[in-house]
């Protein structure tokens, strides 16, 4: 009964924002477009009733201000195999996109995972890398890291960092918002330790910032412990402050260059 419940006030929550989503599109259809795409730090994780609600964060500041297209965390682990498709199945005459993508890719989990999470996105990592990357992820033999009585891998090792960065190059006007550095001595409101080679979600996303063509860049890559304390809730989701900060430097982007 319970998660019926839970189930029908989700449903409900999703048709409100629907229309509150097709009254701001219309409302703004003269304005400039905007394409927002984000994983799990789109949306405020600490308060179920916002639960892929864009109008928790940041987003909602483009989706009443401009012609927005909006998809916060669309999928059950939105990565960037997903941003490329939503993208290119899009109309694409944006004036600018952000995507706020990168963490599930980069984040090192258990191999169980990680080849469970690259079968269910074969058709888009072939469709953008070919069947040879597949392959290539299918296969690849992890990390030495264990966690979770299993060994580590990712989404996203290291060889496909530069081809990550050759898609966002190919995208005009993007901002790509990056991942931030993992204090592992803190956990926050998240319910054990993380892996211990969580540092590659960083490394791998100073190794994008290095490739891409323009500075249009919310770089989370340098900030401190404390910072990481202040802007997330758990190393990764967003507080409030955090999402001030990248609204912040989000509007300093576009008024400067947009």
């Amino acid at each position: 009964m319970k998660k019926f419940l839970n189930n029908l006030f989700q449903l409900f929550l999703n048709k409100v924002v629907a229309i509150r989503l097709s009254y701001y599109k219309l409302k703004n259809q003269h304005k400039k477009k905007v394409f927002i795409f984000t994983d799990s730090r789109g949306f405020d994780v600490t308060k179920r009733t916002h639960k892929n609600n864009p109008f928790s964060l940041y987003t909602k500041y483009f989706i009443k201000n401009y012609n927005a297209d909006v998809f916060v965390c669309p999928e059950e682990t939105t990565s960037v195999y997903d941003f490329l498709a939503y993208y290119y199945d899009s109309k694409k005459n944006y004036d600018f996109v952000i995507s706020h993508i990168g963490v599930v890719d980069f984040a090192p989990r258990s191999m169980r995972q990680t080849k469970k999470l690259v079968n269910q996105k074969k058709n888009k990592i072939i469709r953008f890398f070919g069947e040879k990357k597949f392959n290539d992820l299918k296969n690849f033999e992890g990390y030495d890291t264990h966690w979770n009585d299993d060994k580590t891998s990712s989404i996203a090792p290291d060889f496909m960092i530069e081809l990550f960065a050759n898609e966002f190059n190919k995208i005009p006007n993007l901002i790509w918002i990056s991942c931030n550095d993992i204090d592992l001595n803190w956990w926050g409101n998240y319910f054990r330790a993380r892996p211990l080679n969580s540092a590659m979600i960083n490394l791998k996303s100073k190794k994008i910032i290095a490739q891409l063509k323009s500075d249009s860049i919310v770089n989370l890559s340098n900030l401190t412990n404390e910072e990481i304390k202040k802007y997330t809730c758990d190393n990764v989701h967003l507080t409030q402050e955090g999402s001030q900060y990248i609204l912040n430097n989000l509007i300093k982007i576009i008024n400067h260059t947009y």
